[in-house]
Formats: structure tokens, sequence, C-alpha cells
């Protein structure tokens, strides 16, 4: 089993921005070679180690230079790593990236982006401090110290913005955006373009990630044995829509899903 060990933030100004620090780090050999599932936020990736493969289809794959990001994907990717890891990883919260980006995250969808090509010598400037420091906790200590440095302090979303995250998430029933649009008062354009530019995906398509993240947590916690209860408890129109949505985000069936336990986080554990 991999395990990944989560680290507090703790500069005030990120906290706000990122919800933690993640570290992959093994002592012998390892392969990964799972899916990542859809998510609806961005991670930063400070890969140390071995090169990261990511397969879109059969046909294609890409291996970014080690400082990367994944935009928001509306499928699932293979990634393949093969050897002793070493793997810093900035798990921003959905409206968190924005603000150091300054670009909106919709330019990002569906592609992987050396971190470098967007901010010009970020490996450079915190890659050598990040080896040579003497535990994690003091790497993640340089990490905040350089992320801290290209935040547009203008850009960071208002209480209005996370209120507006909220709303979007709770209605998971597809129907609703323009219903909850005339009841909080927004222009439904207006909220497309906040999405777009801080999410980097329209307000529907968060929907359906975060209704497919929630039911896959309903089960790995093993609690629905009947599917059709599932897939009305979450609001799909019935068993085949559910099912239908289910493979287009994860490649196979929830019964195949959990046979396979072919995803990153379903051989993970958290520390």
């Amino acid at each position: 089993m991999l395990q990944t060990v989560r680290y507090p933030v703790s500069h005030p100004l990120l906290k706000t921005l990122i919800k933690y620090f993640w570290v992959i780090e093994t002592q012998s050999s390892f392969e990964v070679n799972h899916k990542l599932l859809p998510v609806s936020n961005i991670d930063f990736i400070l890969n140390l180690s071995s090169p990261i493969k990511y397969t879109m289809d059969e046909k294609s794959d890409i291996t970014p230079k080690g400082f990367h990001f994944n935009g928001i994907r509306n499928r699932y990717y293979k990634i393949n790593q093969k050897g002793v890891l070493l793997v810093f990883g900035i798990a921003f919260f959905e409206a968190g990236l924005f603000p150091l980006l300054k670009i909106p995250l919709s330019e990002f969808k569906n592609d992987t982006i050396e971190i470098d090509l967007i901010i010009k010598g970020f490996t450079t400037n915190i890659g050598e401090q990040i080896i040579l420091a003497p535990s994690i906790p003091e790497a993640i200590r340089t990490i905040e110290i350089e992320l801290v440095k290209l935040v547009d302090i203008m850009l960071i979303p208002r209480k209005e913005i996370y209120e507006l995250l909220r709303l979007v998430h709770s209605n998971i029933n597809e129907l609703s955006i323009s219903l909850m649009c005339e009841q909080v008062g927004i222009n439904q354009r207006k909220l497309e373009r906040i999405f777009n530019q801080y999410v980097g995906i329209s307000p529907k398509q968060f929907q359906r990630i975060n209704r497919f993240r929630g039911v896959l947590h309903q089960l790995e916690k093993k609690r629905y044995q009947d599917f059709t209860l599932l897939a009305y408890d979450n609001e799909y129109y019935d068993q085949t829509h559910f099912i239908k949505d289910f493979k287009s985000f994860s490649g196979c069936t929830p019964v195949e899903f959990l046979n396979e336990k072919s995803s990153i986080k379903q051989i993970t554990k958290y520390c």
C-alpha cells in the first residue's frame, strides 16, 4: 500500500487557498500503475523522483518534467511511475489556485502543464532547497515562502465566491442551476464566468464531478448494496443514468470499480 502523509498549512495567507500539503516517499522501489479519477480541485505536483507518465486514452500519453499540475478533467486517466519515490503535492481549494496563476483555470482543462511554463523559474527557485532541506516540514516551509510571493491579494476569492461554490456543490440536481441563480440573485452568465475563472469548469460540470465523488465515498464505505437506491439518493433519474455517468468518469461500472481496486485512492493510505 502506498502511504501519503498530509501536512497542515502554516502561513495565514495560504490557509484560505490550500487545503493541505501531501508527501509520498518510499524507501524502496515501487510501481504506481493506476487510475486518477476526476476531482474538482487542482494539485501542484512537485516530483523529485522518476518521471510520471499520464495516459489520457490508449493512444496518447504525456510525461511532464518534475514540477507540474493537471487541469480539471472530466474523465479518468492512467498514471505510471516506477522507482524510489519522492513527490510533494499542494492540494488547493477549488478556488485557491487562480490568485497564484492569475490565468482563468478553464485554460488548463483536460491538460497537463509544466509549472515553469506559467511561473518562470519556479523549479529553480525551490527545487534544490527542497532537496537540501533537513526534514519534510522544513521543505514544506520553503514551498510556503515561495508560494506567498506569488499570491495576488486582489484575486483572493471573497466569501461570496466560496458561498456560491458551496451552494452549487450542495445542489446535486443538474437542473437546479438556473433556479439557484434566481434564489440568490446572481446572473447565470456571471456564475459561469466565476467558475471558469476560479474553478476551471462550468457549474454543471462541477456538480457532476462532486456528485460522482460523493458516490465514490459511499461505495468505498460500503453503505450501499442496492445501486438503484444509491442512484436515487444521489438525484440520478434512474440506475441506467447513474451507471452511464459513473462509466464516463471512471471507465468502468460501479461493480467493476469495487472489484478492480484500480484507482490511486483505493491503494493509498493517508496519514
